[in-house]
């Protein structure tokens, strides 16, 4: 038991025994969960938050034992935290919990623990993981502690305007600073997702990704005719935000679909349709049109309004900016999560090895054999997944490719699809992998 090894919390203990010996069993309960790894000392406000508004619920007597510590802080001289155990909040939290159950508890404590101030933010550069590498943790708890300080000084006052950008800022300061023992937090964080992306999965999937790790240390350069291959992205765009002469937003017809005239207009501007007796009809007519609307309003770039779509929260900061807009498409190259995601991922790493054409059959066969030594399977038998799934996924990563003109395709024998990366296509798939392997990680996708 850790309280024992803190002679600060045994004489506070003792006090509040003599004073009240129930609630000192109490405080004693909950001092042998904050307190396992640490004694007072390293005790944080995070620390503590979490503990009441998420850990507590789950034992019996959680208000008499909040209130118990509120009175064991007090008598160390340690007000902050006294008031928390005791706020409102913490009793409104553990009343959610009592009174509507697990699920409606958890949305309030996840409130209330957004609204303190001494959570971490997301930053553009940095979205914290569900599951942490011990660098990333590391980091997460000091940016936590600064945060704390800055409550306790009067900088960061929650509620008060613009209490959020003071956040962010000193977040980033804590996350870039240079430091005595080593590279900025920013940079071990980066470090440490790329080795644990490149050690996820089967025996196969490992040496692919090892053998992709060297160019993934740095952002990829950008193909010199960027504006032209983000044309079609710019030109949904454009007409999303309203053109000379036209209101705002790409028109739908009853169904959803792009309007007729949207699709017609896609044919002639990208010559995108090679039938010469008809003109296209619908978006059905023309996949790529279907996967540019896809992409972005996955990017958070589109949203639909009735029958329209208009730009939506990301889609102002794209406009004319076509190194944001391939930072999207390459972001968007790849499914985030789930086997579509391996199955493509396997394609990429595959193609970037290969250097010369592939054939789709053959790449289809070696992604599933990839895929499988990962310990993917069928959920429904348990079988490894068969090609028609593994097909199926690998074409939606290959059209996505083929919108951006990063693969040059071919027919080999039997008319069958050969296809390699392009130059452009070797940016995109190593700025694609960056990504994947930098981004934040689920606790589920932990091995």
């Amino acid at each position: 038991m850790r309280v024992a090894s803190d002679p600060v919390v045994l004489k506070t203990l003792a006090r509040l025994r003599r004073a009240d010996p129930a609630a000192a069993r109490l405080a004693q309960t909950g001092l042998d969960d904050l307190l396992a790894e640490g004694g007072l000392a390293d005790l944080t406000q995070h620390d503590l938050q979490t503990y009441l508004w998420f850990t507590l619920p789950e034992h019996d007597e959680s208000p008499l034992t909040a209130a118990a510590l509120a009175r064991f802080f007090e008598l160390a001289e340690l007000e902050r935290y006294a008031g928390i155990a005791e706020a409102e909040t913490t009793r409104e939290v553990l009343r959610t919990y009592a009174e509507r159950g697990q699920t409606a508890g958890q949305r309030a404590a996840t409130r209330a623990m957004e609204a303190s101030g001494v959570v971490p933010p997301d930053l553009p550069e940095l979205e914290w993981g569900e599951a942490m590498g011990t660098a990333e943790a590391a980091a997460y708890d000091s940016v936590a502690t600064t945060l704390e300080l800055a409550l306790a000084t009067g900088d960061l006052k929650p509620g008060a305007r613009g209490w959020r950008v003071t956040q962010a800022r000193l977040t980033r300061i804590q996350l870039t600073m240079a430091r005595h023992d080593g590279p900025p937090f920013l940079e071990r964080i980066r470090v440490e997702r790329l080795e644990l992306w490149a050690r996820h999965g089967g025996q196969a999937r490992r040496a692919l990704a090892s053998a992709a790790l060297g160019n993934l240390t740095s952002t990829p350069a950008v193909p010199s005719d960027v504006a032209e291959r983000m044309e079609p992205m710019q030109w949904l765009l454009e007409f999303a935000n309203g053109r000379p002469g036209d209101a705002p937003g790409v028109p739908l017809t009853v169904t959803g679909n792009l309007a007729r005239r949207v699709v017609q207009e896609a044919a002639e501007r990208f010559n995108w349709w090679d039938l010469p007796d008809r003109l296209p009809r619908s978006e059905g007519d023309m996949w790529r049109l279907t996967v540019l609307r896809t992409v972005l309003a996955s990017a958070g770039a589109l949203r639909r309004v009735g029958r329209k779509l208009l730009l939506g929260t990301r889609g102002r900061g794209l406009l004319g900016n076509p190194l944001a807009q391939w930072q999207t498409a390459t972001e968007h190259l790849l499914a985030s999560s789930g086997f579509e995601a391996a199955a493509q991922e396997a394609a990429l790493l595959l193609l970037l090895q290969a250097g010369g054409m592939v054939e789709m059959r053959e790449l289809v066969a070696e992604v599933a054999d990839v895929v499988s030594g990962s310990g993917w399977r069928d959920t429904g038998n348990g079988s490894p997944p068969d090609d028609q799934d593994v097909s199926r996924a690998v074409w939606a990563f290959v059209r996505r490719c083929e919108l951006w003109s990063l693969v040059d395709s071919g027919r080999g024998p039997g008319w069958s699809t050969r296809l390699r990366l392009s130059p452009a296509g070797l940016l995109g798939g190593y700025a694609a992998l960056r990504h994947q392997a930098l981004r934040a990680r689920a606790a589920s996708e932990v091995d």
